[in-house]
């Protein structure tokens, strides 16, 4: 949960200041800075996974040196930067640029004079002036290999595209925090069915060089965890950045009959977590009897028909347990580990059973 101190809220504007141009859909954050309460308005992709990674929308990207850095506000800050590596906008010998320190990411350091980054400048549509955006990649060097690398890839192309991005996941013993996941497969679909597949690194970062066209994108390459997938598409020489954060995919599927042995169709299956948290719903079976739930956590499971029901119901009397029993005492409790599958959940329905 997040402190007083730093909360969210959602709403869509029209027009916004605070050195975000032109934006339709926005998050504004509360934070303090020094001992100050300011209010930051993000843009409205900002919890996008799709986020672009090239250079469209900026005016100047290049790796450079803080000459110096002087607060001109309570959160603003005139830069003088040196650059060295420039990957778009004319070579210069020094360039002034704004910046939003107090709105700037929180797990980002101060911009002092001496420090080295990867640069990712705008102009201010009111001013003209260029702008350090606080929801731009800007980074310190060291934090900046995958970028750099990519910025110089698309430079070398000439009829291909880049897709790339990070896959993370929930840390076990810190819900706050993500951590990166290595060594997974993500795999790119073409539309004429052709894959191409990547491997993530260490960082948890993969990379793509691919032709033009719509892809279907992946990275539910092992069982255990899953993430949402996208149709994207990409054009030449363009860089499309998606990222992933993986949910623990522990699931439970079976196959539901009734007493003479068909299909029992589209009954409700309930599931219930006895543990690490109390939790209960219940999902239909399809035409062939068969049920499934995914993104199940670690814990213990009962399963059954007309177990939620009120003991004063016409159900009450004809529910069944896993794995085809009719009392609790005898039900057996489905332990379920971390990303495990179970498959094997099947049982039978009384005689009695009227299926809808």
């Amino acid at each position: 949960m997040l402190s007083p101190q730093k909360w969210r809220f959602f709403l869509s504007v029209l027009t916004v200041t605070c050195m975000v141009p032109s934006l339709s859909a926005v998050t504004v954050e509360i934070r303090d800075y020094h001992g100050k309460q300011i209010q930051c308005v993000h843009g409205g992709n900002w919890l996008n996974p799709m986020q672009g990674c090239g250079t469209p929308g900026y005016a100047q990207i290049f790796t450079g040196t803080v000459k110096s850095a002087v607060d001109v506000s309570d959160t603003n800050k005139q830069l003088v930067l040196i650059p060295d590596e420039v990957f778009l906008g004319d070579p210069v010998s020094e360039v002034t640029a704004a910046v939003n320190q107090g709105c700037f990411p929180q797990e980002q350091p101060e911009i002092q004079p001496g420090d080295r980054w990867l640069f990712y400048l705008q102009i201010d549509r009111t001013t003209g002036a260029l702008i350090l955006g606080y929801d731009s990649p800007s980074k310190p060097i060291e934090k900046a290999k995958h970028d750099i690398a990519t910025l110089r890839h698309l430079a070398r192309l000439t009829n291909s595209s880049v897709l790339t991005g990070n896959l993370t996941s929930i840390a076990s013993r810190n819900p706050g925090k993500v951590v990166p996941v290595p060594d997974r497969k993500v795999v790119a679909r073409r539309s004429d069915g052709t894959e191409y597949a990547a491997l993530t690194d260490s960082d948890g970062y993969y990379e793509f060089e691919l032709p033009p066209d719509s892809y279907r994108l992946t990275a539910n390459s092992k069982p255990g965890m899953w993430a949402p997938e996208y149709t994207i598409d990409v054009w030449q020489r363009e860089c499309v950045g998606i990222n992933f954060l993986l949910h623990t995919d522990g699931r439970i599927s079976g196959t539901v009959t009734e007493a003479d042995g068909k299909p029992a169709r589209f009954v409700q299956v309930a599931i219930v977590q006895l543990s690490p948290s109390v939790e209960s719903f219940t999902v239909a079976t399809d035409s062939l009897g068969h049920f499934e739930v995914g993104g199940r956590g670690r814990g213990s499971y009962l399963v059954g028909e007309g177990v939620l029901a009120q003991s004063a119901s016409s159900e009450w009397p004809l529910r069944v347990y896993y794995p085809g029993v009719t009392t609790r005492q005898n039900a057996k409790t489905i332990e379920l580990g971390l990303g495990e599958w179970r498959t094997d959940i099947d049982f039978s329905l009384p005689p009695t059973f009227t299926a809808p």
